[in-house]
């Protein structure tokens, strides 16, 4: 029972982060037709897969029945979208409403047949229950519901392997990836869960055995393996995408620190550079929200004052100077400045080493990382 709970947990630990990433991209991009379809698709496991964890909870007194009726329905349409969705993916897929159609229609049917055996069939008669597989026990209603549930999932689960598979040959690299590693998830929950309780259940309705012994046992952990594979393999475009995000945050982050010693000095002689309201160091340290936007002003801030720091400057500075040289030749401008010294021909402070905004922002940076 534990090691059922835990399964279940980690399952639904997936789904919910799945439906709520991709929430947040629909969030952003209200009107993408195909991430709608997607994130209703992980809503509708996230939804079935906490019908399921209200079963399994110990000391609920929610019916125990109902929710696994609820799992499987929301389940059938959840792969219907899927279908639909990975039909439409890459020029040689089907885009007309055929298949969808006749997905649609086998999901209604089953989940017509799982309701029409759920209310005439009274597990409690054997000790039975709805929310506890087994291939070994329970009245033929019992094995019929599960029978049929999972032979619709064995379907779904195998076309949707082979769909995902196939439209990862037509997508770009790392969907590619994301739609494999999908693809073998869903294999996964085919053939190491669906399928052999079918045969399971087909054995113990038709010659009152289990063709395959403890299914019940053995094949929620392949469950769980499919399903997180599937989650990772849908989250994985997005995942990567959020890791270069994170990636360029923390550089801009700190390179935005590592500009501060310069920038105060600059701001303290010249307050006008500014292009955002000084803020203190701690609070500066603590800002989160635009960091490439405030880091790319201050290097625009910095360069400015040094272009007015620039006449006071006792010497040219060369590309030959170090940024020690630099920043000892910066200190006296600024006394220069402060005893009113007259202005000089102006000359470039921290001259870039290499063409572009770039190799601008390193002299930059290591003028500051001198001072």
């Amino acid at each position: 029972m534990a090691i059922a709970m835990i399964v279940l947990g980690i399952m639904w630990c997936a789904a919910a982060m799945a439906a709520a990433w991709k929430g947040s991209q629909l969030a952003r991009i209200p009107h993408d037709r195909g991430l709608q379809i997607v994130t209703t698709c992980t809503v509708l496991v996230l939804a079935a897969l906490t019908a399921q964890l209200v079963v399994a909870l110990p000391g609920t007194h929610f019916p125990r029945q109902t929710p696994v009726l609820i799992e499987f329905i929301l389940l059938n349409f959840f792969f219907v979208l899927l279908l639909g969705l990975l039909r439409t993916t890459g020029g040689r897929f089907d885009i007309s409403r055929r298949p969808f159609l006749a997905d649609l229609g086998l999901a209604i049917a089953a989940g017509a047949i799982l309701v029409i055996t759920f209310v005439i069939t009274d597990p409690s008669s054997s000790s039975a229950n709805y929310g506890d597989y087994t291939e070994a026990s329970g009245p033929a209603g019992v094995l019929v519901f599960h029978l049929v549930g999972n032979l619709f999932m064995a379907y779904a689960t195998a076309c949707g392997a082979y769909l995902a598979w196939t439209a990862a040959r037509h997508a770009l690299a790392h969907t590619r990836k994301g739609l494999r590693v999908a693809a073998v998830g869903l294999a996964i929950a085919c053939l190491g869960n669906h399928v052999p309780r079918v045969v399971a259940e087909t054995g113990r309705l038709t010659i009152d055995a289990p063709i395959l012994p403890a299914t019940a046992t053995w094949t929620p952990g392949l469950l769980a393996a499919g399903v997180a594979l599937f989650f990772l393999g849908v989250g994985y475009p997005g995942a990567r995408t959020a890791i270069v995000k994170i990636r360029l945050w923390v550089q801009a982050k700190r390179r935005y620190q590592e500009l501060r010693p310069l920038w105060e000095i600059l701001y303290r002689e010249f307050p006008t550079i500014a292009l955002l309201p000084g803020r203190s160091p701690r609070r500066d340290w603590f800002t989160v929200r635009r960091m490439r936007m405030r880091y790319y002003r201050r290097v625009i801030e910095c360069r400015d004052g040094l272009v007015c720091l620039s006449p006071y400057m006792s010497v040219s500075v060369l590309s030959t100077h170090t940024p020690a040289e630099q920043a000892a030749l910066v200190r006296v401008a600024i006394e220069r400045r402060a005893d009113a010294t007259a202005p000089t021909h102006p000359t470039i402070i921290a001259p870039p080493q290499e063409p572009g905004m770039e190799g601008d922002t390193r002299a930059i940076i290591a003028l500051s990382r001198a001072l």
